[in-house]
């Protein structure tokens, strides 16, 4: 089994810790520590700052090509409409690099849609059992998507008319 690469773009601590953890436990799966973080930490860790902090989409994706995870983890509260420029980059620059969307029961399924035509691989909430973070991982990295079955049949409507 090959290991596969995750990287957490999440400026909250405690969220990144969470998920680091939950993704420790799985066999074949390397997470790239302190990936992204807040603000007041980024100097600490020439790794990956921020995109908050940067002043364009080419330095994000120079970073993110740098570490080159096969799974990103990205906040999607760090997302606006400017910044899903970014994920139409990565698709482009970094077609090896799949994204998934971390979410909160505030996200909008209509910002849901438009992150996934512009290149995410899935969506999870934060809250999510960690079993299935570690499902997400395997199944993006086999190509397929992770969505709920609810977001599928939105996205099979907007296929289908």
């Amino acid at each position: 089994m090959q290991t596969v690469t995750v990287a957490i773009a999440d400026t909250d601590p405690g969220r990144r810790a969470k998920l680091e953890h939950s993704l420790q436990g799985g066999q074949g799966i390397k997470v790239l520590k302190n990936t992204i973080l807040d603000e007041s930490d980024a100097s600490a860790n020439p790794q990956l700052e921020s995109h908050a902090g940067m002043t364009s989409v080419e330095e994000v994706v120079a970073k993110i090509r740098q570490l080159n995870p096969r799974i990103l983890f990205i906040n999607f509260d760090q997302l606006t409409e400017d910044n899903f420029a970014l994920l139409g980059t990565l698709q482009r620059e970094c077609p090896e690099t799949l994204v998934v969307l971390l979410t909160d029961k505030s996200a909008q399924d209509e910002q849901i849609l438009q992150a996934l035509a512009n290149g995410a691989r899935g969506c999870l909430n934060h809250e999510a059992d960690p079993l299935y973070f570690l499902k997400a991982v395997r199944v993006v990295d086999q190509g397929e998507i992770w969505v709920t079955r609810k977001m599928l049949g939105k996205i099979m409507d907007k296929v289908l008319h």
